[in-house]
């Protein structure tokens, strides 16, 4: 009996588990996660994840509860990594869960902490998700019911209309009874439309729908941009519903809040609320702020309903304006509604059809830059002008288009992934975009010119040398055709090179200028003459007048750094070839005074030079300031000025006042004292010797 009774509960306690399995199975897992959250005294995160961790099973989210719970008691509440955690905003229990899973390593908890959240936010949206739906199943039902109710009403109200038994001797003509005035049926408007319901006419729509309900509308739209605190938006509103609910579809009213998209607004220009514009097959027909007239709106209505034109007539400025306005909306529009996965797809698409673009071209860049450029611009119209219809076609008959485009299967591809499709009418010799749409979705186009920028960006240095290369042979073709058109003797003269002629080694050639004239005289000695030589050459330019008994010459080469007087006769004796003047040399003679003591060296009459020019006067008046540090008592004619800053500016002015001469004993003691004569030279000398110097090197 004992164990008859053991087996009894036995088969009880396996019945009431059963059962309690089968009512966890019939609650839905919401209600499970919550129950198992109560239970066990855990957040509902927790026992979402269990349930999911375990595919909702219970009894085993339990036991994972139970393990994790038991976990976390080997976390210490006072640890730093705990602390730390609960600082970033994250739950205490929840960041002591993760560190225990994680054998309290911080990254990792971070990270189970973030998936738990992120995994919370899904689940949050997806239940929000199932209200909505089961609250317009709610509302669906009323409105069905509402409607079989109404339906009901109506057929029993037909049911109990009253009846007029009319007599069968009854006389319609005799006054014995007059007749009721019969009342006419109330009717609507000849030829009104019927009414449209509002949500098939009225959209709130924002910048992922703006291409679909505003742009790609097959009736003309009301685009009104308002905002919740705008007073005279919440008076203009209602009454453009209703005019869009009881023209009967005929435009449709789209109502775009400025608050959740700026981006928009912003580039519409919107500078007033509320602002209305009239668009049609995608552009900006006409707008405007603020509050209408009766008369004014009717009359904006009219001109958008019938394609007339606006009133009063916009000017040219604002006709541009709007079709600017027409094609920022169609890019921004067309960008917001293009998802960003689809963007990068496409991306990688004609990034990869551009390289194989090369390849069919055999590796030439130019080629592929050409056809690249081309498909560029087929792309580029449609990009500026979305509305233009002819700019969507891609004629392949056309020489050209068919040379660059048409023969190279990554341009086809590239188009395709675009949206254009081969038109069966014309054996696929034209390909068209958006076939029987007013308007297109621009965004893929604009992407694939980008793709085409980037990459002719990317490789402009092989293309310029690709171009460059065809370049040369193109040149290197029509030589090649000249030179077969010239026939033979110009390969030979082409085949002739220049016969380089070496100087004789025992010639002396030498230019000569006279000091302030511009014309040359060549002469030409043996290397071994003496200088000597080249004064009678010089009597001889002179006309034979003698130059060696009144006037002093002076022999300057500037390429040797020489300068000789007639009177030296140590120079004038040696030869051409010691004073390196040979085989080539160019020399500037200058002609001076009246013979003084004879130099006795080069420097001697550098010193000379020097001393004369010091005795030199300075004519005029001028002024000349420098920088620097002076003594002040110097004894000069200058003005010391102060700067600042440790700098002092130096003022000089001069007049035509004679300067003092200084005495005999002066100079003897000045001259005794330097070691060196000064070696200044004339600046006249200088620019002379200096275009000899260029002369000669010339030469050499």
């Amino acid at each position: 009996e004992e164990e008859e009774e053991e087996e009894e509960e036995e088969e009880e306690e396996e019945e009431e588990e059963i059962a309690k399995s089968e009512e966890e199975i019939a609650k839905s897992e919401e209600e499970i996660a919550i129950d198992i959250s109560k239970e066990m005294n855990v957040n509902s995160s927790i026992a979402f994840a269990a349930l999911a961790a375990s595919n909702g099973n219970a009894e085993l989210a339990r036991e994972i509860i139970a393990y994790e719970v038991q976990s976390t008691c080997s976390v210490s509440d006072d640890s730093e990594d705990l602390a730390a955690l609960v600082e970033e905003g994250y739950d205490a229990a929840a960041a002591k869960r993760a560190l225990a899973l994680s054998e309290l390593n911080v990254n990792d908890a971070r990270a189970i902490l973030e998936a738990e959240a992120e995994d919370e936010r899904l689940r949050n949206e997806e239940m929000e998700k199932q209200r909505q739906a089961e609250e317009e199943a709610r509302m669906e039902a009323a409105r069905k019911a509402k409607a079989e109710r109404d339906a009901q009403a109506r057929a029993e109200a037909e049911s109990k209309m009253k009846t007029v038994t009319i007599p069968a001797n009854f006389d319609p003509t005799s006054g014995g009874m007059a007749k009721p005035p019969q009342q006419q049926p109330q009717s609507s408007p000849q030829g009104a439309p019927k009414e449209a319901k509002k949500e098939d006419v009225v959209f709130e729509v924002t910048g992922e729908t703006l291409q679909k309900l505003v742009l790609e509308s097959p009736v003309p739209v009301l685009l009104d941009i308002y905002a919740d605190w705008c007073g005279p938006c919440k008076a203009l509103t209602p009454a453009l519903e209703q005019m869009a609910i009881k023209s009967g579809g005929m435009f449709r009213l789209a109502k775009l809040n400025t608050d959740n998209d700026r981006a928009i607004t912003s580039a519409l220009g919107v500078t007033a609320l509320p602002t209305v514009m009239g668009i049609n097959n995608g552009i900006i027909q006409n707008s405007f702020q603020g509050m209408p007239t009766e008369e004014s709106l009717k009359a904006f209505l009219m001109a958008l309903l019938t394609g007339s034109a606006p009133s009063p007539p916009k000017t040219q400025k604002d006709l541009e304006n709007m079709a600017d306005l027409s094609s920022k909306l169609a890019k921004m529009a067309g960008a917001a509604a293009f998802p960003f996965s689809a963007r990068e797809r496409l991306q990688e698409r004609i990034s990869s059809r551009l390289d194989d673009l090369v390849l069919e071209h055999h590796g030439d860049m130019a080629a592929a830059d050409e056809s690249a450029r081309i498909l560029r611009t087929l792309l580029s119209n449609i990009v500026n002008k979305p509305s233009e219809s002819k700019f969507r076609k891609v004629n392949l008959n056309n020489a050209k288009i068919q040379s660059k485009v048409g023969a190279f299967t990554s341009c086809l591809t590239i188009l395709k992934n675009v949206g254009f499709v081969k038109d069966n009418t014309t054996d696929g010799k034209i390909m068209l975009l958006g076939k029987g749409k007013p308007v297109i979705n621009v965004a893929p186009v604009s992407i694939a010119r980008d793709c085409i920028d980037k990459w002719a960006d990317i490789n402009r240095y092989n293309i310029a040398k690709a171009a460059r290369k065809r370049k040369d042979e193109i040149a290197r073709a029509r030589l090649a055709k000249e030179r077969e058109e010239r026939g033979e003797q110009s390969d030979d003269e082409e085949d002739q090179s220049p016969q380089i002629v070496k100087p004789d080694p025992d010639a002396a050639i030498i230019k000569l200028r006279f000091q302030g004239k511009k014309k040359t005289h060549e002469f030409g000695f043996h290397a071994d003459d003496p200088l000597r030589a080249i004064l009678h050459k010089i009597d001889s330019v002179l006309n034979g007048e003698s130059i060696n008994d009144t006037k002093q010459l002076q022999i300057t080469c500037a390429a040797r750094r020489l300068i000789i007087k007639s009177l030296d006769d140590t120079k004038l004796d040696q030869t051409f070839r010691d004073l390196r003047l040979s085989p080539t040399a160019s020399l500037v003679v200058k002609i001076g005074a009246e013979p003084t003591a004879p130099a006795t060296s080069e420097t001697t009459s550098l010193a000379e030079r020097a001393a004369a020019k010091k005795e030199k006067k300075k004519k005029g008046s001028h002024t000349m300031q420098t920088t620097g540090i002076y003594s002040k008592d110097d004894d000069n004619k200058m003005e010391l000025i102060d700067g600042g800053g440790g700098v002092w500016y130096e003022h000089d002015v001069s007049d035509d006042e004679p300067e003092k001469e200084e005495s005999a004993d002066q100079t003897n003691s000045k001259d005794s004292s330097e070691e060196q004569p000064e070696k200044e030279v004339d600046k006249e000398e200088e620019e002379e010797e200096e275009e000899s110097a260029d002369g000669d090197s010339d030469e050499e």
